[in-house]
């Protein structure tokens, strides 16, 4: 991983200075770049011009850095830039050959042992578009940390007790009631979408009464979820019930550790738990029902149990108030807040003719997930969730999933791996050889260049996702890749009168489809070899 190497070497010249290492605006400036000298000037109360030359010749110095880079330049205002030398680039060709599928794996997070819950939507209803983007992206970044290493478990956290499901029980004993010709009236809280007409229909038929009703509602759309997650690749090593904390007595045990550490005051005839000096949170509520809270950190102190050595949680938005909460009481139990990390998602909406549809479950308002599949394809679905930041709104635009076109991300990144299937569908007989340095040295056109710089790049690409979870980094890198071929291929041609020349493009095709095969596997998406 090159950019973690530039790092560690400037942090050994340079010990106790922060600094950024950035990536420039026109690869004509340089591959890397680093704010030291404006670091540096502002330490030394110095120019960052004259610190900038003084990292130049630091830097030009060392026979490390000279191997590894063309030019190291001060770029004004105050920035040092690294260009990669080509041979370091085409030696990236090397790498990908020898490793294969591995190309961009590492030990990063080797012995860590990582919970990463997602989706985990109350079963009350079937999935919506909205459970999609959570459902996409932490697939994604699931992916993305076992390739760095971790030990990852993709747990989906059934929400089977509390006042939803009570709800959901209402809801279709109600409609039960109606079936049978009793005049009923739904409140304003209660479910109402045609899926509980159908569960109504069935439970009368199999003649369904008492506790029956509800332990079945919960099991059928738990069942549900996992046919619809199935469609859109997604299949989680655990599905957790909610029921079964209470069942051990977990959740009791957990606000018993809790008070007996005095972290719980009585009042109103609830129980909370006391957060700081003016803060507080109700975990017992004055029926003596545990709250989502509770519950919530009874759930996470049972996965700290089980050996993780962390925890992710992807909730929605609506979550936020929720963050701080859990985590004091994570804090409380003697857990080091840390270890949890919870990421939020925004809103989903659904365009479609220029008309945008917002959505209510107990309305039954809402874009079903499964006619969402059905409508534009799993590809188009999971890279569509993924291409924004999850702190930003989304639009999801189903003319544009559909349209098979360069205009529609999905297509055009499935086009340049189909049009790469071709090229070798032709020569099928073609051995690629890595080994010839003169061979690999004829890849010098820009384009060329280019992509060799793409290749280069996608370690540290990976290493930076499994840091910072940025998973539309991932979809923006293989958007690009894709690009840059298309770019390629329709300026130069790789199959050849030159022999010399198609082997070095062969070569470097080659080795762009292993690197977009390892993208799509990691988004879940296809690799059509024929489009």
């Amino acid at each position: 991983m090159l950019k973690s190497w530039l790092r560690e070497e400037i942090s050994g010249k340079f010990p106790d200075i922060e600094f950024d290492i950035l990536t420039p605006p026109d690869s004509s400036l340089g591959d890397y770049s680093t704010n030291l000298a404006f670091v540096l000037a502002k330490k030394n109360g110095t120019n960052p011009i004259e610190e900038g030359q003084k990292i130049i010749e630091e830097f030009s110095a060392d026979k490390e850095f000279s191997d590894r880079f063309e030019s190291i330049k001060f770029i004004a205002p105050g920035f040092v830039n690294f260009k990669l030398a080509d041979d370091l680039l085409r030696d990236s060709i090397k790498e990908v050959f020898t490793m294969g599928k591995n190309f961009g794996s590492s030990n990063a997070g080797k012995g860590i042992k990582i919970n990463l819950e997602f989706v985990s939507a109350n079963p009350t209803g079937p999935l919506t578009v909205g459970n999609a983007r959570a459902a996409s992206y932490g697939d994604t970044l699931g992916n993305v940390l076992k390739k760095a290493g971790y030990e990852i478990t993709k747990e989906y956290y059934i929400n089977d007790i509390g006042i939803q499901v009570q709800k959901l029980n209402e809801s279709v004993r109600l409609r039960m009631a109606e079936l049978k010709g009793d005049k009923v009236e739904f409140g304003p809280d209660l479910y109402q979408g045609g899926y509980i007409k159908e569960i109504a229909e069935d439970f009368l038929k199999r003649g369904l009464s008492g506790e029956d009703i509800i332990a079945e509602a919960v099991n059928i759309m738990t069942e549900k979820a996992k046919s619809t997650l199935k469609v859109l690749g997604i299949n989680f090593d655990k599905w957790f019930s909610e029921s079964k904390l209470h069942e051990s007595g977990e959740v009791q045990n957990a606000f018993s550790e809790l008070k007996s550490k005095d972290y719980v005051v009585e009042e109103d005839g609830a129980k909370w738990l006391k957060m700081n000096d003016d803060q507080k949170a109700v975990l017992i509520k004055s029926d003596n029902s545990p709250t989502y809270l509770m519950n919530d950190i009874a759930y996470t102190k049972n996965k700290f149990e089980r050996g993780f050595n962390k925890a992710i949680n992807i909730w929605g938005t609506d979550h936020h108030g929720d963050v701080p909460r859990l985590k004091a009481g994570v804090a409380a139990l003697g857990y080091d807040p840390v270890r949890l990390e919870i990421i939020l998602h925004q809103l989903v909406l659904i365009k479609e003719k220029d008309e945008l549809m917002r959505m209510s479950k107990r309305e039954g308002k809402f874009v079903l997930l499964d006619e969402l599949l059905a409508n534009v394809g799993k590809d188009a679905v999971r890279f569509f969730f993924i291409t924004k930041d999850l702190n930003t709104h989304m639009e999801f635009d189903v003319e544009l999933a559909k349209e098979q076109s360069k205009k529609n991300p999905v297509f055009y990144i499935q086009y340049a791996f189909a049009r790469l299937s071709s090229i070798f569908s032709k020569i099928s007989n073609f051995k690629i050889q890595i080994t010839n340095d003169e061979i690999l040295k004829l890849l010098k056109e820009e384009e060329e260049l280019q992509l060799l710089r793409d290749i280069t790049e996608f370690p540290d690409l990976i290493e930076e996702v499994a840091e910072d979870y940025q998973v539309h980094h991932l979809a923006q890198y293989t958007l690009d890749l894709a690009a840059d071929f298309h770019k390629f291929y329709e300026k130069h041609r790789v199959i050849t009168d030159d022999s010399k020349i198609q082997s070095a493009r062969l070569i470097l095709s080659g080795s762009v489809r292993m690197v977009l095969s390892i993208c799509l596997d990691l988004m879940g998406l296809s690799a059509p070899e024929k489009m």
